[in-house]
């Protein structure tokens, strides 16, 4: 069996990045092609054959050399430039950054975007993306899997097309949880909560992903919950660190945190969990948990939208999802990546997280609030536990 680094090379380059650049709170951007700004847009003939891509981190193949093979590889077969940059920390902060340029109705530089989905929707109502044309994305039309329809964002996913997906649920520490509860998986939230791990857990600042799980846990229904319910679910959180049970809510840290030894038990994302390693686990609880998309966007006004439509098509290649899949660990929504995986690597085609059976997906709900007078209001009282 080859080593984890080898086998996961995303987890190498974490931990170099965690080492080297996170302490110092230094978040790295990156280009594949002839790097530009992507905060200005130049009407010159070049820029009009450039697609600028914006992403989170660590969501590409990347090789030793810095680079995306396959950012290259699209950009040689569709003879065009692409400037891909990893820009995107958080949802919130990108959407505050360029929302001045979109409220007067400017570019944002921008021909592709990462979202993830509970913040589609003020794209959408803001007017502030293109509508996909499907005529250039017949991948997209053919392999998309079923399950990504139907979504209350987007229906027929005219403006959000699944860029990666994952689970939410609990993450541990194999060893720890075995010295402390007795037994080296987590599968409830009733063990989560067991006041053996006091002090030894952490959850997650998104507020749908700490809150979800405890609804669900709670008996209710993710889909109709009441405003009563969703206090519940934040009272008993806010109590359990009041108490201590909970060392923390934090963001996207939790799993350097379990990797660091700090902690015993997470809200993670499957993902991350399958890049630390075999002495760590994920499982959905057995209430049930929460599943998410980051969804590529084109933002209003892009420069190259039919471009970008074909940038995104390149990558619905079941062939180019698997070597997506094989780096980032999580969900590819692509039909036929599985079938590609298995000739890259068996272990990763046969994981449950990655490439998830039906049974998996109906474990777990999207938790999205499509009113959004009421998410703005949750979210504020979210924000006071937070101690915002």
């Amino acid at each position: 069996m080859p080593e984890v680094d080898q086998q996961r090379p995303q987890l190498a380059r974490r931990r170099f990045l965690k080492n080297s650049l996170f302490s110092l709170g230094v978040i790295p951007l990156a280009s594949a092609i002839n790097a530009c700004s992507n905060n200005s847009v130049n009407n010159s003939e070049s820029e009009l054959n450039t697609v600028n891509w914006s992403n989170f981190t660590l969501y590409m193949p990347v090789d030793d050399n810095g680079a995306f093979p396959l950012v290259e590889s699209c950009s040689k077969e569709l003879n065009v430039k692409i400037s891909y940059t990893e820009d995107i920390d958080d949802n919130a902060g990108f959407f505050a950054k360029v929302k001045p340029l979109l409220d007067k109705g400017d570019a944002i530089g921008r021909d592709l975007i990462v979202v993830t989905d509970d913040f589609v929707l003020p794209w959408i109502r803001g007017g502030f993306v293109e509508k996909f044309d499907k005529q250039n994305m017949p991948n997209v039309t053919n392999n998309l899997i079923n399950s990504y329809l139907g979504v209350s964002y987007d229906q027929n996913r005219e403006y959000a097309i699944p860029w990666q997906s994952g689970f939410t649920g609990i993450g541990f520490n194999k060893a720890k949880v075995k010295e402390l509860l007795g037994t080296d998986s987590i599968t409830s939230m009733d063990q989560f909560f067991d006041p053996r791990l006091k002090g030894q857990i952490l959850m997650s600042s998104e507020m749908g992903d700490s809150i979800g799980l405890v609804m669900s846990w709670l008996g209710f229904d993710l889909d109709n919950f009441t405003d009563d319910q969703f206090d519940q679910a934040l009272d008993f959180i806010a109590a359990q660190v009041s108490i201590g049970q909970i060392q923390q809510i934090v963001g996207n840290e939790s799993a350097l945190s379990l990797e660091n030894g700090d902690v015993a038990a997470v809200v993670g994302y499957a993902g991350d969990l399958w890049q630390l390693g075999d002495e760590f686990g994920f499982e959905v609880p057995e209430s049930g948990g929460l599943v998410f998309a980051d969804n590529l966007l084109i933002p209003k006004g892009a420069e190259n939208k039919e471009l970008a439509e074909k940038v995104v098509d390149y990558f619905y290649n079941p062939n180019i999802a698997a070597e997506v899949s094989q780096y980032v660990g999580y969900v590819s929504p692509v039909i036929g990546a599985q079938e590609a995986a298995a000739k890259l690597d068996p272990a990763l085609a046969a994981n449950k997280w990655v490439f998830p059976s039906d049974e998996q997906f109906n474990k777990t709900k999207f938790f999205i609030i499509t009113d959004a007078e009421r998410d703005s209001r949750l979210r504020e009282k979210w924000q006071k536990v937070l101690g915002n």
